[in-house]
């Protein structure tokens, strides 16, 4: 019974790590597609699917090997992550330096503001 209800509980993480391999892929081809639009909706998925990986015990068992499903889901998963990290961190740069970018027009247009020369061209009333 108790090896029964384990295969069981090996067949749930195997589906729910199948959720978040897919999950992630999305996830991935938003970012490399720039439909940042997407991505809110990808994130409340994470979160979602992050709750429900909580619920289980993910600690190995030294006395028993991992199935191999799992530990090739578990691979993907690290590899999908890090090359989404990879491309927020580069679209974070890109930002960075748009707003940089920003910062000094605005600094330009500001300083364009403080000179002027309308207190040379009006005419001047002698009294």
């Amino acid at each position: 019974m108790h090896s029964v209800w384990l295969k069981d509980e090996v067949s749930q993480k195997t589906l729910l790590l199948r959720e978040v391999v897919e999950l992630l892929m999305w996830e991935l081809s938003a970012i490399s597609n720039r439909r940042w639009e997407d991505l809110p909706e990808l994130k409340k998925k994470k979160g979602i699917l992050a709750t429900r990986l909580r619920k289980y015990d993910w600690a190995q068992n030294p006395k028993e090997e991992e199935p191999i499903d799992l530990t090739v889901l578990r691979s993907q998963i690290s590899d999908l992550e890090y090359q989404s990290k990879q491309k927020i961190q580069v679209q974070l740069q890109m930002i960075k330096g748009q707003i940089n970018s920003l910062q000094s027009q605005k600094q330009y247009w500001l300083d364009c503001l403080n000179i002027y020369f309308r207190q040379y061209a009006e005419p001047v009333q002698v009294l």
